[in-house]
């Protein structure tokens, strides 16, 4: 499973939790300008993302491996319908009152169309093979959420629950009943009818409120929230390739919400990843990332103060690099699989000890 700087990728993991996991060419491009990456958007189709660099937006094409700076700029996220006719897609940004040969000047929201762009304004990316490879975005988060849609199931009742919902329930129909009957007696007439002052609203208001009562009662659900807290993975002091490398995940339920119960994910998919610099047909160096294992860490209930996830993973003899020894970076992911083909919560870096 390889994933290169060619590839249109999905978003990526910025300052939102929302936000999906940037390209790897980002990482590239602030490597070689000595600046970090902020915040970022992707386009609906994955071939365009735009990051912020201080105040200046690097807009990337992952498909044809170029870059577009807009400095003075924030990206605001990828437009495909646009206003005026203009064609899609476009990255909507705002501003300072700045002017290029490309975007006129502005001082509010305005939009950077990329089809048929003007000769000179993309640029091509840096070759990794002159910069060298980025440092590794580690994200060790101690508290996490899956992104899957939540479960519901019906909220559990105590007998002392069951028992306050019956008084309950007995007090709000006592009420509609009195109410009822209060209104048969003003039907004898005389001074009788004066209860249909009191019955009526009585009648009303209660029986409205039981049915009420009931119906919120049997329909109140809670929401199943899969998450974990105060998380910690032993990476050891490193691993070799071509030997077994053990991982241990451990983490707590966190405690619930209102109206929420929490649990622990069955099971967690961990990857041992690799990241090297190929040459491509054009003779440019791009970074690739590349599965090198896959492992299933099932829940061990063994402590209920601690939850324990552990797998075993190894790189085979292939995985150890060529001829010309290029350099390489080792991490482990986190993947949770109820979340199809969504990006790792937890990545590590690891360190590759020599060869026995």
């Amino acid at each position: 499973m390889n994933r290169t700087a060619v590839v249109p990728p999905c978003d990526w993991l910025c300052s939102a939790p929302s936000m999906p996991r940037r390209h790897p060419s980002v990482d590239l491009i602030a490597h070689a300008t000595g600046q970090s990456p902020g915040y970022g958007h992707a386009s609906s189709d994955g071939r365009y993302q735009a990051v912020l660099f201080d105040a200046c937006t690097v807009i990337v094409d992952t498909r044809e491996r170029r870059q577009h700076r807009a400095p003075g700029v924030y990206p605001r996220g990828f437009e495909d319908a646009l206003p005026d006719g203009m064609k899609g897609p476009a990255l909507r940004v705002e501003g300072e009152e700045t002017a290029t040969a490309y975007a006129p000047t502005w001082t509010d929201v305005q939009w950077i169309s990329l089809a048929d762009t003007p000769d000179g304004f993309w640029m091509p990316w840096p070759d990794a093979r002159a910069t060298g490879l980025p440092p590794l975005d580690e994200q060790l988060p101690t508290e996490w959420s899956s992104d899957a849609p939540c479960a519901t199931e019906r909220v559990p009742k105590s007998a002392t629950d069951r028992v306050a919902w019956l008084v309950a329930l007995a007090v709000l129909a006592f009420f509609a009943v009195f109410g009822f009957e209060a209104m048969t007696w003003a039907l004898t007439g005389g001074w009788q009818w004066l209860w249909m002052v009191v019955g009526l609203p009585v009648f009303a208001m209660f029986s409205v409120l039981t049915v009420m009562f009931v119906v919120t009662s049997l329909r109140e659900r809670r929401t199943v929230r899969v998450a974990l807290e105060a998380m910690s993975l032993e990476r050891g002091e490193g691993f070799r390739v071509g030997e077994p490398f053990d991982l241990r995940l451990r983490a707590t339920v966190p405690e619930a919400g209102t109206g929420e119960r929490t649990v622990a994910p069955e099971r967690i998919v961990m990857r041992l990843m690799r990241r090297t610099i190929r040459g491509d047909a054009n003779g440019d160096g791009v970074l690739e990332d590349e599965c090198c294992d896959e492992a299933v860490a099932h829940r061990d209930d063994a402590r209920a103060d601690r939850l324990l996830y552990a797998c075993e993973l190894c790189a085979s003899p292939e995985h150890r690099g060529d001829s010309k020894g290029d350099a390489a970076q080792w991490w482990v992911e986190l993947h949770d699989p109820a979340a199809n083909g969504g990006e790792p919560f937890f990545i590590a870096g690891l360190r590759l000890l020599p060869a026995r």
